[in-house]
Formats: C-alpha cells, sequence, structure tokens
C-alpha cells in the first residue's frame, strides 16, 4: 500500500492523542473529571497531580499503541497501515477511557478526604432575549459559500463529462467511470454541509444562563463562545469541502496525485492549529470558564462525568463541563433524536461509497 495514506492517518493520530492528553487542561478549573471543587482547591498540588497523571497514563497508552502500530506496519503488514493505525487510534481512546476513570476515582477520594463541600447554586438568569438582540451565531447564508463551492464542482463535472476517462485512478484504486462515481463525492459534500449547519443551529439554540452578579459580562461571553464555535465549525466544514473536491478532481481530471497527500496533510495541520489556538484564547479570555447552574450537579453526570442526564433540566443543549463546545441533556426526549441521526452519518456515508468500495 502506498505510504502517504498512511502517514497521513498517522499524523492524525498525534493530533487525536495530543487533543486527548490535553483535554484535563481544558474547560471549567473547578471541575475534575466530572467532580465538582471548591474554587480554593484549583491550585492544590493533589489535584494538579491528578491532572498531569492523567496526561502522562494517556500519552503511555497511546505511545505503546502508537509503538505497536509502527512495528506491525513497517516490519509485518505494510499492506494493512490503514487499519493498523485505526486500531491504534481506538486503542488510544479506549486507554483514555481508563486513565480517565482512574483519574475520577482520585478526584472522588481527594474531594472526600479534604472534607470539601460544595453549596448548591440555585439561583440563576435565562436570557430570553439573546437570540434576538444579539446574533450568536453566523448566518445560515454563511454556508452558501460551502454550497458554491460543492456546485463549481459537480458544474466542472458535469461540463467536462465527455475528457473523463473511462477508466479512474485514484491512488491504488481504479474505477470504471459512472455517475455515482463522477458525482458521489459531491453527495458527501451535501451530507457535509447538512450536517455542519444542523451543528450551527444547535449553538444557537443552547441555553444562555447568565450569572446574576454579571448578567451583562456573562451574557457577553457567552455569545462569544458561541460565535467562536459558529466560525470554527463553519470554516472545517468549508476545509473538509475544498479537500474533497480536490480528491474529486484528482480522481477525474488528472491533476497530481501528490496534491491529496499535501491537501489531506494541510487539512490536518490547520484543524489542529485552529483548535489549539482557540482553546488558548478561550482560556485567555475566560470564556471557557462560564458555568450554567441546573448543569453543574455531580449527580446529573454518568459515564466517567461525560453524559449529562437531568429529567429536570428542560433544555436540550447545555455547556459540556470538559471546557470544549456543549453536549446533550440525554434526559430530554430529543436527544434520542440528535443521538441516532449523528451516529447515522457515518451510516450514510459508508452507503454512499459502498457501490466505490465494490468496484
Amino acid at each position: 500500500m502506498a505510504q502517504q495514506p498512511v502517514i497521513l492517518i498517522s499524523s492524525l493520530y498525534v493530533m487525536i492523542v495530543l487533543m486527548l492528553s490535553l483535554q484535563v487542561y481544558l474547560g471549567l478549573r473547578t471541575v475534575l473529571f466530572g467532580i465538582v471543587l471548591p474554587e480554593e482547591a484549583v491550585q492544590d498540588p493533589a489535584v494538579r497531580a491528578i491532572r498531569r497523571n492523567y496526561a502522562m497514563l494517556t500519552s503511555g497508552f497511546a505511545a505503546v499503541a502508537g509503538g505497536g502500530a509502527c512495528f506491525l506496519w513497517l516490519r509485518h503488514l505494510p499492506a494493512w497501515g490503514l487499519l493498523i493505525w485505526t486500531a491504534a487510534i481506538l486503542l488510544s481512546i479506549i486507554g483514555s477511557g481508563f486513565a480517565m476513570w482512574i483519574s475520577r476515582l482520585s478526584a472522588m477520594r481527594l474531594k472526600a478526604a479534604r472534607g470539601w463541600e460544595i453549596a448548591k447554586q440555585s439561583k440563576r438568569a435565562a436570557s430570553l432575549m439573546a437570540g434576538r438582540k444579539h446574533r450568536p451565531v453566523l448566518s445560515p447564508w454563511w454556508y452558501s459559500v460551502n454550497a458554491a463551492v460543492t456546485a463549481l464542482c459537480i458544474f466542472f463535472a458535469a461540463a467536462k463529462w465527455d475528457t473523463i476517462p473511462q477508466v479512474l485512478i485514484l491512488g491504488d484504486f481504479s474505477f470504471n467511470k459512472s455517475v455515482w462515481i463522477v458525482f458521489v463525492l459531491n453527495m458527501v459534500q451535501a451530507l457535509n454541509i447538512t450536517v455542519f449547519l444542523c451543528y450551527n443551529r444547535l449553538i444557537s439554540r443552547a441555553r444562555t444562563s447568565l450569572d446574576p452578579q454579571d448578567r451583562e459580562g456573562s451574557l457577553q461571553k457567552q455569545l462569544a463562545h458561541k460565535r467562536i464555535h459558529s466560525v470554527l465549525a463553519w470554516a472545517a466544514s468549508l476545509l473538509m469541502i475544498v479537500f474533497v473536491g480536490v480528491a474529486q478532481a484528482i480522481g477525474l481530471y488528472g491533476w497530481k496525485g501528490n496534491l491529496l497527500f499535501l491537501s489531506g496533510m494541510s487539512l490536518v495541520a490547520v484543524l489542529f492549529v485552529a483548535l489549539i489556538g482557540v482553546m488558548l484564547y478561550m482560556r485567555i479570555k475566560g470564556i471557557d470558564q462560564l458555568t450554567d447552574v441546573p448543569s453543574m450537579e455531580e449527580r446529573h453526570w454518568k459515564w466517567l462525568g461525560s453524559i449529562y442526564v437531568n429529567p429536570e433540566d428542560p433544555a436540550l443543549i447545555v455547556p459540556n463541563i470538559h471546557g470544549f463546545g456543549w453536549t446533550i441533556n440525554m434526559a430530554n426526549p430529543r436527544s434520542k433524536f440528535i443521538v441516532a441521526a449523528t451516529a447515522a452519518i457515518p451510516v450514510i456515508e459508508f452507503i454512499l461509497i459502498l457501490p466505490v468500495i465494490n468496484k
């Protein structure tokens, strides 16, 4: 198998590992693996040690999985490179979950040993006019740029139909020309736009819960939080659509094959730098320290403190206490539809490309 796709997925592996290791330093400083701590505990050496141990344990799991993947790929199974690195990614995620479980237990024991008590907060203010007076997210019209790129890809493919070879070659694969083969990647682009538009809509509908002590300040920070994620989602969608368009052009028009590898590496690098930059900006500005009172009770966070289940909370989307973005209130009846739709995305993509694989 060509080494370029394997290099690409191994680079993605490194990015995922770094994000898994750094997540413990993101988000609310007073929340440690779903365990709510008092303000004075943030700089406690034991709390910092738990965070550090998680990062080291996760990195250790990833190093073992990555080292094993390199050994198998280079020495024994070079043709199975993509599968090997995919398995390494899954093992690293599992290892991260194990490290999170150990760290959460340590945080619970530390809280009990120190006798830290957290006063239950019951007062909050909800901004009902935030979405009317302010524009918290990008307008859906921004996605017309993404749609225009997709439309151009379709137009050129249709206009150059007669010049497209009867046998299309992309990397190590060759396909017989057909309507499905030519336009299947445009369907992937359309699915991308739909998914990110829905995500943008969910961001706009996320609750704006204000701090009674600083209503305007907390409002502005939450609006900035939504705008940042909205812009990041739009830019990621556009980059992915351009990348898919490049892949289509390489297959249809004989563009330089190395361009796919270069564009893929560029996509991974830009997305990683953008994520790190956004996280640093939010931390510097304090935007990642916003609290949502109804969702701050430990008893509502299940499965290692990562899943929010609160039947008393009418909100569907709430801030993620782990710091980046939002999460779903699984007690809300509409959450089942969102989870099902999210799970259906890779299934739909597989169905789209299945005829290509069978070729």
